[in-house]
């Protein structure tokens, strides 16, 4: 499969910048490596890729995260996201902040302006990864969220 590559558009959005690794039945491998049909390793378990959805954005607001800024090794390296990119929050943060175990929450809401900084890009190219069901997968150590593929109408 080809990554689908739509016109060039403006705003948040969400996925994966080139080069950032995704945890595999094969490995760790760069998220413009996979293609549909790949085994992804979510937190449910192997899951099979139903579609990869290639943007490129301009003006772009996203997030920086530092290596370990969401625990240890999470992420192992810095890691831009989009600022709207759901990401898994399990420790501490979660029951501090919304008074649960875990929260799936755009990464903006955990910018601290130190290890998780806001930041506008002007060109950032994002792979959206897509699911027979919303996933949580392993990007770099962390976890984020991916929604199902859409019903056609």
């Amino acid at each position: 499969m080809t990554h689908s590559e739509p016109a060039i558009r403006a705003g948040a959005a969400t996925g994966l910048p080139l080069g950032t690794t995704v945890m595999t039945l094969d490995g760790a491998l760069p998220v413009e490596h996979l293609t549909q049909g790949d085994r992804i390793v979510t937190r449910a378990g192997a899951r099979i890729l139903r579609a990869v959805t290639a943007t490129l954005q301009t003006d772009a607001a996203m997030v920086a995260v530092g290596a370990g800024a969401l625990g240890h090794d999470r992420p192992g390296r810095p890691l831009l996201l989009p600022a709207d990119q759901p990401v898994l929050v399990r420790d501490w943060r979660a029951r501090a902040l919304w008074g649960v175990d875990a929260a799936l929450v755009p990464v903006a809401r955990l910018a601290d302006g130190e290890h998780v900084r806001r930041v506008q890009v002007a060109q950032v190219r994002l792979f959206a990864l897509s699911f027979d069901d919303d996933a949580v997968i392993y990007a770099d150590g962390v976890e984020v969220g991916c929604p199902r593929v859409p019903v056609a109408a």
